[in-house]
This record gives structure tokens, sequence and C-alpha cells, in this order.
């Protein structure tokens, strides 16, 4: 696969005019301030089924779902233990349904794009899983149009809803610690044979008659069905961008909106398969970021999950830390005197909530498409910059490599 056709190609599918049956004004008088707000679950796999789960807690009604995998359909209703009014295969039939006030969207990476466009322009409210897009371009017609769209779009970056992170970002505003010359980021679990590759010999659950291949495929290039890529899609270069679009999004997006920055202009990615060898994306790999007036050090893998995962903002006056063995945040001073410290929160729910909160209000939700767009630049890049072998240097107004 040549490498700009990964990052900046988009998909194959028709890119369609996104309108809108209802403007902001109508579709808000539509869900009332006490009326139950209805979801269509479109894809419902692990994740799939842990957001509509959160949603039900939350208050909302599961009417329907949508998924390839008749299996992954059967054990969604199951956990949510409540009537699903119907399944579907094909999600366009979940979404010509007048009953679904919004969707939630955790399908295949490489099917993103086509989805969340097709679901805006049925009129419907979306949460969509991150990453985003499967390429810069994807993500830049995704912004475009959903502005064009009027819907209210979350993206699932969540921990710009957890309050620990509010409060990081109150410190470092405030100058306590100094200007952030240095950020390290680390995401580490323990996952000696990858989970998802194992299930696939699950004839109960990736059966090729259970999925329709022809729809999970899409946009992607055709081939004869393969169980692996069914439930290990996220590390095929086809599907998705492994670890580094995977989970880089997350802790990109805390390190921008703490800082204020844009994003990085200069990237540089190492990396390998060292224990998973039927991935085609690494299974460690670490990136920095330089992002003018300090850099992010960025390492991901799956193989032992001693430090679990974290951040660490380091200051010319102070440093945060996050020290998970507590489940805190550690502001220090320069003498590594403890100032304050304060307890992680859970942000998956909170999240959810601003989403199905501004559902109801209108309001822009706290990780909407265009901050998530620009959060997941810098993935690309560095997936493009472990592909080529190089640095790459990156012209945010001009959007492209040189």
């Amino acid at each position: 696969m040549h490498r700009r056709k990964f990052i900046q190609g988009t998909s194959a599918a028709a890119a369609m005019l996104v309108t809108t049956s209802a403007s902001a004004k109508s579709y808000a008088q539509i869900i009332g301030a006490n009326d139950r707000i209805r979801i269509g679950g479109i894809g419902s796999g692990d994740r799939g089924r842990t957001r509509l789960v959160a949603a039900q807690k939350l208050g909302a009604q599961i009417v329907a779902l949508a998924d390839v995998n008749k299996a992954m359909l059967e054990r969604a209703k199951k956990d949510l233990g409540a009537p699903v009014q119907q399944t579907y295969v094909d999600y366009s039939d979940l979404l010509a349904r007048s009953d679904v006030d919004g969707v939630i969207i955790a399908a295949p990476d490489h099917l993103h794009r086509q989805i969340l466009l097709d679901s805006v322009r049925a009129g419907k409210d979306a949460y969509i899983e991150k990453p985003l897009a499967r390429t810069i371009k994807e993500g830049d017609d995704i912004v475009s149009k959903v502005k064009a769209s009027k819907q209210i779009v979350q993206v699932g970056n969540q921990r710009r809803s957890g309050e620990h992170f509010k409060r990081a970002r109150e410190i470092v505003a405030s100058g306590a610690i100094g200007d952030i010359r240095f950020i390290r980021i680390w995401d580490f679990r323990y996952r000696p044979r990858d989970p998802y590759i194992r299930r696939s010999a699950d004839a109960t659950q990736f059966s090729p008659e259970l999925i329709d291949w022809n729809r999970f495929l899409g946009p992607a290039p055709k081939r004869p069905y393969d169980p692996k890529r069914a439930s290990a899609w996220r590390w095929y270069w086809d599907y998705a961008g492994g670890l580094m679009t995977d989970i880089a999004p997350h802790w990109l997006d805390v390190a921008m909106w703490i800082t204020g920055s844009d994003g990085p202009r200069r990237v540089t990615c190492n990396g390998g398969n060292y224990q998973s060898p039927e991935w085609e994306t690494p299974d460690n790999v670490h990136a920095t970021f330089d992002c003018g007036s300090f850099a992010i050090v960025f390492m991901v893998q799956f193989m032992n999950g001693q430090e679990y995962d974290g951040a660490a903002f380091y200051g010319l006056e102070g440093s945060i830390i996050q020290e998970n063995d507590k489940g805190l945040l550690v502001h220090y001073d320069n003498k590594r005197k403890i100032i304050e410290s304060w307890k992680v929160t859970e942000e998956g729910t909170a999240h959810m909530q601003n989403f199905l909160d501004c559902m109801k209000t209108r309001k822009e939700p706290n990780s909407p498409v265009a901050l998530a767009n620009q959060v997941l630049v810098g993935a690309h890049l560095a997936n493009e910059s472990y592909l080529s072998g190089k640095r790459i240097e990156w012209d945010p107004t001009q959007k492209r490599i040189y």
C-alpha cells in the first residue's frame, strides 16, 4: 500500500451531500427535556455493547441494533437485558426508522465515514467511537459535512469528560508549573496473546455463515473471508491504523486540551512486531511529536501492563504526573514536593451523559468532530512516519506533508 494513499486517501464510497430533514430548532422540539431518548446501535461488538449499556443505564431506550455479525447482535441483545424491537444486518434499515433519535456507532474504522455521514443525512445525532476517520482526508470530509448537517456528533475521546484532567488543565492555565516543555504518555497492557486473534477460531462467533463479509469489507479491497480479519480488524491496514490510531487519539487529545496546542509539526515513529506475528500493524510502537514549544513522547504496547496507562506533564516550575498505582494525579513543585493530589475519575459514563444532554440542549458536545479530527492528525502522521521510515514534516495550513 502506498503510504500517501493510506494517510491522505478517502473512502471508495461516493461522497454524499449531507442534508437533514430537521433543523436544530425543530429537532430540539422533538426531544423534550423530559422525553426518553431513543437510540439505535450500529456495531455491537465489545465496545459497541459497553457504550449501549452505558446509554441505557443513563435512561436512553435502545430500540434497534445493526451489525454485519449476527452473533454479535444476539450477544448485545442479551447484555442489554431489555427488549430490542429489531435487529438488522444493513444499518440503513435502522436509519430509516422514525423512532430512532440518535445512533451509537462502534463499527470498524474503515466504515466510520460512510456510516456517520449516512446517519446525519438521515437526521440522526451520533456518538461515534474514535478514531473519527481512517485518513486525514476522510476526517476533513466528515467535519465539513457534519457542520452542514447541524446534527449533534460526539466522538468517543472520553478523557475530555474526565474531571481529573479538567483540574490538571486549570493548574497548567494558572502557570503553577510554568511553561510545559515535555509530556510523557504511556499505555501498557498485558495481552501476551491477542484475544481478538484468539476468538477468531470460535465458530459460534466468526463462522462465515454468521457474517455478511461484503458489508464488512465496504470500501476496503475485496478478498476471501478471513476470520482473523473479521475479529481482529484493528490490526490490519485495510481497516484501521493499529495501536497508534486506536490509543493515541485519547492521549493526544488530553495533551492538546491541557496545553492549548493545535498539534504537532514534526513527527517521528518507530516500532515493530515482537509478540503478535499475525498483526500487520506494529504491536510495540512509540512516537515523538514536536509541537513547537514542547515535545510529546508517546509509547504503547500490549505485552506488559506493569504501568498501565497515564501521562506526565513537565513544566519549568513543576510537574503533574498520573500515578496509577494510587489512582491519583499529583502536582509537584520543581523540588518534587507534593502541592496537591486528586483522584482519577471515571470518564466513559460522563462522556455518554454529555452526548445525551447535548441531544436535548443542542449545545456542542465535549468532543465535536472538528476537535477530534485535529487531534487525530498526529496519529495519522505517526503511522506515516512508521510506514515510510522517515521524520514527517506537517503544514497544518496547507494540510500537506512535506
